[in-house]
C-alpha cells in the first residue's frame, strides 16, 4: 500500500504554493486540474502517491512546478481569496508551510509574493491522449529510444574493439633464430646460446657487438667513401 507524504503549503491571496516533502523522487506522475493534484512516485524504496481536491479552483495554465530538489508546486488562483484550508476535506498529511505563510494582517510587511525562480510551467502534455497537465517521468525514457544512434554509428555500424596482434608462431620464431645464428657464422663468431637473452653486460657481449659492426662495415662501407674515392 503506497504511503502520503507530507505536503506543506502556504498561501497569498492570488496563490498556493505546495511542496512535497519528498527527495530524489522516481517514476514520479503528477496531474494537475483545476479542481485537484493527483501525484505517484518512489522516494526511499517505498511508493507514495495522493490526490488533493482544491478547496477552491486554480489556474493550470499560469501554474508552474519544480522537481529539482523536492517536488514544489506554484498554483495560481482562479479568484484571489483567502483559502481557510489547502483542500475541502482535512487531511492528517497535510501541513503548514510556516517558513512561508503570510497571514492576511501581515501583508504590509509580509514576506511578499512566492520566488519561483527556476520552475516551469505545466504545460507538459504528450500528445498521447493524457490531459495537457499530466506529466509521467517514463517519457523520458520513451523518447530517447524514439531518437535516431550516434551520427558515427549510423555511417560505420556499431563500434568493435580492435583485436590485439597475434604472438608469433613458433616457425617464425626459429626463423628470427636461425637469422641470428647465420650473422654469428659470417662474422666468425660462435653463435649465441638459445633461450632468453643474458641480463647482464658482459665482455662476451661487448664482443659479439664490436664483430657485428665489422661485419655490417664490410658490407655497407662508410657514408661519404664512395664521393673521397672519386
Amino acid at each position: 500500500m503506497a504511503l502520503k507524504p507530507d505536503v506543506l503549503w502556504a498561501q497569498r491571496p492570488d496563490s498556493v504554493y505546495l511542496t512535497v516533502d519528498l527527495k530524489d523522487v522516481q517514476d514520479l506522475k503528477v496531474t494537475l486540474e483545476k479542481d485537484s493534484l493527483a501525484f505517484s512516485g518512489k522516494a526511499g524504496g517505498s511508493a507514495y502517491e495522493f490526490t488533493l481536491d482544491f478547496f477552491a479552483a486554480v489556474k493550470t495554465e499560469e501554474s508552474k512546478w519544480s522537481s529539482k530538489r523536492l517536488i514544489e508546486f506554484y498554483l495560481k488562483k482562479d479568484a484571489e481569496e483567502t483559502w481557510p484550508r489547502l483542500s475541502k476535506a482535512k487531511m492528517p498529511w497535510i501541513k503548514v508551510d510556516w517558513s512561508r505563510w503570510q497571514d492576511s494582517d501581515d501583508e504590509g510587511e509580509g514576506k511578499g509574493a512566492f520566488d519561483v525562480d527556476g520552475m516551469g510551467d505545466m504545460s507538459f502534455g504528450t500528445g498521447d491522449g493524457r490531459g495537457p497537465n499530466d506529466f509521467d517521468s517514463d517519457d523520458d525514457e520513451e523518447i530517447l529510444k524514439d531518437l535516431p544512434p550516434p551520427l558515427h554509428l549510423q555511417e560505420y555500424g556499431e563500434e568493435e574493439e580492435t583485436p590485439a596482434p597475434a604472438a608469433a608462431s613458433a616457425p617464425v620464431k626459429e626463423a628470427g633464430q636461425e637469422l641470428n645464428e647465420s650473422i654469428e657464422r659470417l662474422s666468425g663468431a660462435a653463435p649465441a646460446p638459445r633461450g632468453p637473452a643474458p641480463c647482464e653486460h658482459s665482455a662476451w657481449t661487448d664482443a659479439r657487438i664490436r664483430r657485428r659492426t665489422a661485419l655490417v662495415a664490410a658490407i655497407y662501407p662508410p657514408l661519404g667513401s664512395e664521393k673521397d674515392s672519386t
